[in-house]
């Protein structure tokens, strides 16, 4: 696991600092931020001696403040390290709790568990949520704003620190992952609401939920390379449909897409495949 810790504002201040845990397993993040009375723990993650670091860096700092214990989204990378925090106040986005779920997420937990020999001492612990915030509008709750961002998931929350201005998402704007995509049309809308945050000055520091923090530049160029992305994307789509490919056809042409320049990985291959089920679904939909 990789830790390091964050300048806020171009200064350290122990009581606004902004740690970052980075799990082996997809590099997922679980960030840590300081205020004067509260700590915030996001999406701890993942194996259990890397859960156990976190805690005994939270216990370390804590110095008897509550803690908030934010779920960006329901993914089971993100939920797996909920019993870490049992007297936290968990918090997410009230579409984490339809019907199924948090049971699912959970279940590919315990089977990736058992599959790699994972033993936790509270496994299959579901995470309790007892704050659910709403994910129709930007909420200001002890002194952030939770913003959502649905695209990846229904269900995915970015929360903004103002004075820090510091954003911690969750599975979007990562260096290593082109979008992973569930509504092209709510990702695009997200992405332009962090582009106009970004553009105002609002973000110094984005954290996302996989790979390494951006400043303000990069967050910019992120933005742009995910628009290009889809943009692209459904360029494909609706060009193949248009001169009379079939599905498959059409597949072909996508999947050979670059991003950033740069092939898609194979290893995450499948994803960028299930971005265009995405995509060729939804504009077959826009078109009947």
């Amino acid at each position: 696991m990789k830790t390091f810790v964050l300048p806020v504002n171009g200064t350290y201040a122990q009581d606004q600092s902004v740690t970052v845990f980075t799990s082996c397993l997809w590099q997922t993040t679980s960030t840590v931020v300081e205020t004067p009375e509260r700590l915030f723990v996001f999406d701890p993650a993942y194996f259990p001696h890397e859960l156990e670091a976190i805690a005994a860096f939270v216990s370390s700092i804590r110095k008897g403040r509550p803690i908030i214990l934010v779920l960006t989204h329901g993914d089971w990378d993100h939920i797996a390290g909920f019993s870490a925090f049992a007297d936290a106040t968990v918090v997410a986005q009230k579409q984490i709790l339809a019907e199924g779920r948090l049971q699912d997420q959970l279940g590919k937990v315990l089977s990736f568990d058992e599959r790699y020999y994972v033993d936790r001492k509270q496994a299959g612990l579901l995470p309790r949520i007892d704050r659910a915030i709403d994910g129709d509008e930007l909420v200001d709750l002890w002194g952030v704003r939770f913003l959502p961002v649905p695209g990846h998931t229904k269900d995915m929350m970015a929360t903004l620190f103002v004075e820090q201005k510091l954003l911690v998402m969750g599975d979007m704007l990562s260096d290593r992952e082109f979008p992973f995509i569930n509504d092209s049309i709510a990702y695009t809308d997200s992405l332009a609401k962090i582009g106009r945050l970004a553009v105002a000055g609002d973000i110094q520091l984005l954290v996302p939920g996989h790979g390494a923090p951006a400043g303000a530049d990069e967050i910019v160029e992120r933005i742009r390379c995910d628009q290009a992305y889809i943009e692209e994307g459904r360029r494909i789509v609706r060009e193949g449909r248009q001169n009379g490919w079939d599905k498959e056809e059409t597949k072909a042409k996508f999947l050979g897409m670059t991003y950033r320049e740069q092939p898609i990985a194979k290893g995450i291959a499948d994803m960028h495949a299930g971005n265009f089920e995405v995509f060729w679904e939804e504009d077959v939909l826009s078109n009947q």
